[in-house]
């Protein structure tokens, strides 16, 4: 689990060898000698590693704004002493910034910042973090505080609002839990002021479900979405790219594609119904700049798919459908899917035509496998024919799809040529009202 809640008081309610970081900054610090040098100011830490230890403590010299002091973290002696005491000389210090790329400031690039929990997929705001003191005095990031006990912590408010919810109720869960989120299920997404760039690991990225992470890229800010859309396979983006609601975050990231051979292969990679939904979301001029980017055939597909009006039955067919002669026997049949399916989603609906591809009926995978081996397709499919056309409307597809209980329709021309397929998926939103409409029966 992402989400660890953890029972107790604090700071015991970590255990004593967890500190929380809001309780060390502007933390006096002393060196070796008892010399006074300043107060806490930030702390950095290493990426790339699953709980990393401190580096190196930022101290602000009193009457000094300008700069800071470094000590490195293995040069402080006691975290939990006030004033913190450091093992060096004050002499011993150097003034400066981070020395490393890699490493970033705590206070700086995470408080109140918004990271991706990659176990909850879901965007979280980071308001305190939770040090686990090693035995060896080495001081780790173990958590990130989401809480609303973190941010009272913060403010300084943590104790008078603690008296006053036990006053009222004891057991409140408040009071006996603490949001913390574990350091390695927790992908930075920040920008760092002075251009660091946060390296992603594309391993915890795939453990997130396309839907997921759409959802994560909308509730990012603007300025953080890019590095994760970008460190993503293109199978995996493409397919992130269709699942996302919001119109101006499909442009905005095709827009970033700096490299149009790239948005292309995204928009190649989509089924082609998505592919036409986010063209038909960008400026005409944006769309026809990346439409001359991709395969001639695959261009010729999008662009008939975008000529439809939209919430008809055209605006939501795919033209990514498995189609067979009737002389195929079941075995080839099977053999062709074994083939195909690497290339496809959807693979339960079939549908049989002629020569001149008109509909003459459909074949599913429960048909297929009550049929014999040596069976033509046109002894085992359905021996009915329901079909839509490009013109009819979502709501008179969703009320075909519910009325027979299909997983998928297809859309005919005029002429009774299958041009395409709507899944129950492509008019959820309209099948949803109908089947409770049903159900009670208005």
């Amino acid at each position: 689990m992402a989400l660890e809640r953890v029972a107790g008081e604090a700071p015991a309610r970590l255990g004593s060898r967890f500190l929380y970081f809001s309780h060390l900054l502007s933390r006096r610090i002393v060196d070796c000698d008892g010399n006074p040098i300043g107060r806490l100011r930030d702390l950095s830490i290493r990426l790339g590693e699953p709980y990393p230890s401190i580096q190196n403590v930022y101290i602000h010299p009193a009457g000094q704004a300008a700069f800071a002091l470094i000590a490195a973290g293995k040069q402080v002696k006691s975290w939990t002493s006030d004033p913190i005491a450091l093992s060096a000389k004050l002499s011993e210090l150097r003034p400066g910034r981070r020395q490393e790329e890699t490493q970033i400031l705590l206070a700086e690039a995470l408080l109140d910042k918004q990271v991706v929990d990659v176990s909850g997929a879901k965007v979280e705001r980071v308001n305190d973090l939770s040090l686990l003191l090693a035995g060896s005095g080495e001081l780790v990031l173990a958590h990130i505080d989401v809480g609303l006990r973190g941010l009272l912590r913060r403010l300084g408010w943590e104790k008078a609002v603690d008296t006053s919810i036990r006053a009222v109720r004891p057991n409140a869960p408040y009071l006996r839990f603490e949001q913390l989120i574990g350091w390695k299920y927790v992908l930075p997404t920040v920008a760092d002021p002075a251009g660091l760039r946060l390296v992603l690991s594309q391993k915890s990225i795939s453990q997130i479900h396309p839907a997921d992470l759409a959802e994560i890229l909308e509730d990012l800010p603007a300025g953080s979405r890019k590095p994760i859309f970008e460190a993503l396979e293109t199978a995996t983006a493409a397919r992130v790219l269709s699942e996302l609601d919001d119109p101006k975050v499909k442009q905005n990231l095709l827009a970033e594609q700096s490299d149009p051979e790239r948005a292309a292969d995204l928009l190649e990679t989509m089924p082609p119904d998505a592919a036409a939904d986010v063209l038909s979301d960008l400026p005409q001029e944006k769309a026809q700049e990346l439409l001359a980017h991709m395969e001639p055939e695959d261009a010729r597909t999008v662009s008939t798919l975008m000529g439809h009006e939209e919430d008809t039955a055209g605006a939501h067919m795919t033209t990514e459908m498995v189609t067979f002669p009737r002389t195929l026997t079941v075995a080839e049949a099977f053999q062709r899917l074994r083939e195909l399916a690497p290339d496809l989603e959807f693979l339960y609906q079939f549908y049989v035509v002629d020569e001149k591809r008109r509909l003459i009926g459909s074949v599913n995978v429960r048909r297929l496998f009550l049929g014999k081996e040596t069976d033509r397709l046109e002894q085992v499919m359905a021996p009915w024919t329901i079909c839509v056309h490009p013109q009819d409307s979502a709501s008179e597809v969703a009320a075909v799809i519910e009325k027979y209980n299909l997983a998928a329709v297809p859309v005919v021309d005029a002429e009774g040529v299958l041009v395409g397929m709507i899944t129950v998926d492509d008019v959820l939103t309209e099948v949803l009202p109908l089947a409770w409409k049903k159900k009670l029966r208005l």
